[in-house]
């Protein structure tokens, strides 16, 4: 009888341990993407509204930027741009409609490392005053969302 009580309170305090740890519970939702590649400052000037978008790897981890693409949308729904690539040998005769100019240590090499950051200059009248700018980053041919940030215009 003292065996089968041993057995059963320490069947339930490996259920009660294994609760604890978040990474084994199943039940909860999925989880909003981290804010990996931060959006810093965005600028966007009067009369012409030329907008330029400073982003940070905020990650501890270093990104091949070659395989790295963005989308950025506003609040009203709009699509601003898309990113093919955050290679800056790359990105040059790619297809980047809504983006002039990449430039940043983060997009010089193959790599955008930790605290590296890149900017970008977007088309005039691309952001005003009050938008929200959503930034999205993908990996590859994924079509997951790696990263996430959001930014309010002032």
């Amino acid at each position: 009888m003292a065996n089968i009580l041993l057995v059963l309170i320490t069947i339930i305090l490996a259920a009660l341990v294994l609760l604890m740890i978040p990474e084994l519970d199943f039940y909860q939702p999925e989880d909003e993407p981290p804010v990996i590649f931060e959006i810093m400052v965005i600028y966007s000037e009067e009369p012409d509204y030329d907008s330029r978008i400073i982003l940070r790897n905020t990650g501890i981890n270093m990104y091949e930027n070659r395989l790295l693409s963005a989308e950025i949308h506003l609040s009203r729904g709009d699509k601003v741009c898309q990113v093919e690539t955050f290679n800056g040998h790359d990105f040059i005769p790619t297809h980047h409609f809504g983006v002039q100019t990449m430039g940043g240590s983060g997009c010089c090499d193959n790599y955008w490392c930790t605290r590296e950051k890149i900017a970008l200059d977007l088309s005039d009248k691309s952001i005003r005053t009050g938008d929200v700018v959503e930034i999205e980053f993908y990996s590859g041919e994924s079509t997951d969302v790696i990263s996430r940030d959001t930014y309010t215009l002032n």
